[in-house]
C-alpha cells in the first residue's frame, strides 16, 4: 500500500506535489498511462515496450517502484523538499 511521505514544492511556483511511497495502485490500474500522466515521457516509453514484450506481465511488477521513480522524476525536475523553499 503507498503512504503520503510529505510533498515537495516546484522551485519558482512552490506549487505542492504528493509523494507516496511504496505499491502504486494508480500505476496498476492504469499500466503505462500512468508515467504518461505524470509526464514521465521517457518511463511511458519504457513500460510500454516492456508491456508489449511480457504481454502486459509488467503491469504487475512496475507499481512496486513506480512511487520511487516519480519522487527520482520530480527531484530530477528540481522539486525541492519543504526545508529548502526560500519564503
Amino acid at each position: 500500500m503507498s503512504r503520503s511521505i510529505g510533498k515537495l514544492y516546484h522551485p519558482t511556483s512552490s506549487i505542492p506535489v504528493d509523494i507516496y511511497e511504496g505499491f502504486s495502485w494508480p500505476s496498476l490500474f492504469a499500466g503505462f498511462f500512468w508515467y504518461l500522466y505524470k509526464g514521465m515521457i521517457m518511463w511511458f516509453f519504457i513500460t510500454l515496450v516492456v508491456a508489449l514484450i511480457t504481454w502486459g506481465i509488467s503491469w504487475l511488477v512496475f507499481p512496486f517502484f513506480a512511487n520511487k521513480l516519480h519522487r527520482d522524476f520530480l527531484i530530477k525536475q528540481g522539486y525541492l523538499p519543504e526545508e529548502q523553499i526560500k519564503r
